[in-house]
């Protein structure tokens, strides 16, 4: 199928072009030959361009089709970090005890997390929480993201900051 529609677009190319150059002889006499290139070259490129530029089209967006899925992709990894980022920073500045560019302890590592976990989950798109895992997983990222004490882990940090999270906001308004 495509080998008969290049030999059509082939044989039309080849007899515009013909036709061109044909019509003005004709109209000549013999001994005055000239051959008017401009109009020549627009009578040509106008039938040209009418069939390259839909193509053209197309292929610019096939091309966007194909990398639309990454770049989307891209494109919500890159919101989830910074998403984090900005839990993981809130909750070092809500938390009394807790500053940002210092290590956070045991004590108060939970909270940071849970803190954190809350703005991201308040503030985030809902595509970009279900990306990063839901509730459980924004709290995981944060805490992997902390600068915490060496003895914290995720049975003394994350495990607490889980079930803080779960748990209504007991704050007052």
């Amino acid at each position: 199928m495509m080998h008969r529609i290049r030999a059509g677009l082939a044989l039309a190319c080849t007899s515009l072009s013909l036709a061109a150059l044909a019509e003005p002889a004709a109209a000549r006499s013999a001994t005055d030959l000239a051959i008017p290139w401009g109009d020549w070259l627009v009578g040509l490129l106008q039938p040209v361009t009418a069939a390259l530029v839909p193509l053209a089209a197309a292929a610019v967006t096939a091309g966007i089709a194909r990398v639309a899925p990454w770049a989307a992709s891209v494109l919500t990894r890159d919101r989830i970090e910074a998403a984090i980022r900005a839990g993981a920073e809130f909750g070092q500045n809500a938390v009394a005890g807790a500053a940002r560019g210092r290590t956070v302890g045991v004590d108060v590592g939970a909270a940071v997390v849970a803190a954190g976990a809350r703005h991201v989950l308040a503030t985030a798109p809902a595509h970009v929480v279900r990306k990063a895992g839901g509730p459980e997983g924004v709290a995981a990222r944060i805490f992997r993201a902390l600068p915490l004490d060496p003895q914290a882990s995720a049975a003394n940090v994350l495990a607490p900051a889980l079930t803080q999270l779960r748990e209504p906001d007991k704050r007052p308004a």
